[in-house]
């Protein structure tokens, strides 16, 4: 009686554990789930945004090689102000981060999800990467503007959300200087670029976003999140 009762207490006990470490697995697969609800959201936001940028540059680019300068000023100034602050996307990594942190994977039982989880992760520090370059590029930007534009104009732009409003009546440059202005144009070209390669990979990435996120709900049964 004594054995048997030892014996069923065993199986009972190990029967808890797999139930725990099922638990604990369901969880992580729940919490990176979010996670991608999360970036597919982000990602939306973040491309409309660059969309929006790149209509800004055209319109840089058209005023300038159409020599309307003067009479667009207002427009230059507010287009020319956002060139600094490109959308950036960030990714909810968090899940990944814990379970390469504390050792965990070996809770996610599924090789093919671990798989996927990692390459993921590895997709978003390709385009992460990218950002190196773009803010090189905002760096030389700043450069021409300082020299072309104004800076009590683009004071008085500032709005309290990190926002800017567009400057009223015809704002005067702080200079016209053509080399200035043709190293400025180049550089634009150069960050127009790479917000349209962005935005290419940002769609690209939240693709891999749905497709991640679908598979994942159709290997784990997360009905009951």
């Amino acid at each position: 009686m004594v054995f048997l009762a030892i014996t069923v207490g065993f199986f009972v006990e190990n029967y808890q554990q797999k139930l725990s470490l099922k638990k604990a697995e369901i969880e992580l697969v729940k919490s990176f789930k979010n996670d991608l609800i999360k970036d597919i959201d982000e990602l939306n936001r973040v491309i409309e945004r660059r969309r929006g940028r790149e209509i800004r540059i055209d319109s840089i680019i058209t005023i300038i090689s159409t020599n309307q300068l003067d009479k667009y000023s207002s427009e230059m100034y507010f287009y020319t102000r956002y060139l600094p602050r490109p959308e950036v996307f960030i990714a909810s990594l968090s899940t990944i981060s814990q379970l390469k942190n504390s050792g965990d994977f070996r809770l996610i039982k599924n090789q093919m999800v671990v798989d996927t989880m990692l390459a993921y992760e590895h997709r978003f520090e390709f385009i992460d990467r990218i950002r190196d370059r773009e803010e090189y590029l905002v760096r030389r930007l700043f450069d021409q503007i300082n020299i072309l534009f104004d800076p009590i104009t683009f004071d008085k732009m500032n709005l309290y959300d990190v926002e800017f409003v567009k400057p009223k009546g015809s704002p005067k440059y702080k200079s016209k200087d053509e080399q200035a202005l043709s190293t400025f144009l180049s550089n634009i070209h150069y960050a127009k670029t790479v917000n349209v390669a962005q935005i290419g990979w940002l769609i690209k990435f939240k693709q891999q976003a749905k497709t991640t996120l679908e598979f994942v709900s159709s290997t784990y049964d997360l009905s009951k999140d």
